[in-house]
């Protein structure tokens, strides 16, 4: 069934369709970060050309193995992750949560820290609102720091949001650095305020925000789709337990500590301008 057509209780999230296109420029560096239907091309302000970039994961994700898939991989073949060495902190907003939706995202957040070995860290609450053109450094608000991964709740007729009234999320991680040796450092959850059809806790994948947040968090983490309904990252929920699979539980370890520490280029200031031509944006 297309993702255009989901089965009852929707798609957990279907918009990353874009893939970006990078491009070096001397004096700073092209970023075109595609979050579903929202296109910007920022310039980050660097040296040299020859300096790290950002990008988010566009068109699908990368090859499934082992009963899980990558948004995208480095030169040297392994997954683009978080550096495990640093914490990866999260914010969130309460602006049109549901009711529990704390409790939920600390549980989630705990689940997916003790299976992934990654150091997930919930900060707090933000007045920042979700945003298709996100920006990763916001220095006025979150310090001279990566700003950190946002979790929030909003209405998908919010112009600019790509999210569809039948979608309970969507989820995207932005990477820094030199094609082929990327890292994430922040990324965007937004979920849909309007599903009153959700309910608290982690109850059953068919109706629980708990499994909506899992799989959403996964994909901020580097995680894609999968074929597999027994696995949390198959594009619709399904039902039964809020359990990580074996696919889910392989693709957390592969974007994991085991491969050791991440560089990850210190943070900059970035402004925002239209992109010289805009990627088409069909639905399958």
């Amino acid at each position: 069934m297309p993702p255009s057509d989901p089965p009852t209780g929707g798609a957990m999230e279907d918009r990353h369709r874009l893939r970006p296109a990078l491009t070096a420029v001397a004096g700073g560096l092209l970023v075109l970060l595609a979050l579903g239907l929202a296109a910007t091309l920022l310039v980050l302000p660097l040296a040299t050309s020859a300096g790290p970039s950002a990008t988010t994961p566009g068109l699908g994700a990368l090859g499934e193995d082992g009963g899980f898939t990558v948004w995208e991989r480095n030169d040297d073949g392994t997954p683009v992750r978080w550096d495990p060495c640093t914490p990866i902190e999260v914010v969130w907003s309460p602006v049109a949560a549901p009711t529990g939706a704390a409790t939920d995202l600390g549980e989630a957040l705990a689940r997916l820290s003790d299976a992934s070995g990654l150091p997930l860290r919930l900060v707090g609450t933000t007045d920042e609102r979700p945003s298709g053109s996100r920006l990763p450094y916001q220095p006025e608000r979150y310090g001279e720091a990566w700003a950190p991964v946002l979790v929030a709740w909003a209405d998908p007729s919010q112009p600019g949001l790509p999210l569809r009234d039948t979608d309970r999320g969507v989820a995207v991680p932005v990477a820094v650095g030199r094609e082929g040796e990327r890292t994430y450092v922040t990324g965007q959850v937004i979920l849909n305020g309007t599903r009153d059809d959700l309910l608290p806790g982690f109850g059953d994948r068919a109706d629980a925000w708990g499994a909506t947040l899992l799989h959403e968090l996964l994909h901020v983490l580097g995680l894609g789709h999968v074929d597999d309904p027994a696995q949390l990252m198959h594009r619709y929920p399904g039902s039964g337990p809020v359990l990580l699979g074996d696919g889910d539980l392989a693709g957390v370890a592969a974007v994991g500590p085991e491969l050791g520490c991440r560089d990850v280029p210190p943070a900059g200031p970035v402004r925002v301008m239209d992109p010289p031509s805009s990627p088409g944006h069909g639905v399958p």
